[in-house]
């Protein structure tokens, strides 16, 4: 079976404003930032990035963070959908990697 779905106005528009959102004014760095689709939700797109830092007590800490965008351009943590790792795992494993041109175009990398 085939399916299909593009992506709305709202959802890259959504994409571009979040992409432009994650600059941090403070010390974090961000790092490995990329855009997924997961054929099990064809109608929604992932954002995901680890970001890092340093605490006050000069202790260093990393967040993973997983966003899905969804056909209405809303945005949700998708940590919160796990019950487990091995969840995570499976989930992880379906993404693909997604990218938008110059023209709001989906392609894959």
């Amino acid at each position: 079976m085939r399916n299909r779905y593009k992506l709305t106005k709202e959802q890259i528009q959504s994409m571009y404003d979040h992409l432009e959102g994650l600059a941090f004014a403070d010390k974090r760095k961000r790092n490995s930032l990329k855009m997924f689709y997961h054929m099990d939700t064809p109608k929604d797109v992932y954002v995901k990035y680890t970001s890092y830092g340093v605490e006050p007590d000069n202790s260093i800490y990393s967040e993973e963070t997983i966003e899905c965008i969804k056909p209405d351009g809303s945005k949700m943590n998708c940590a919160t959908q796990f019950d487990n790792l091995k969840q995570k795992m499976q989930f992880d494993s379906g993404l693909l990697e997604i990218d938008l041109d110059a023209k709001g175009n989906l392609i894959f990398v």
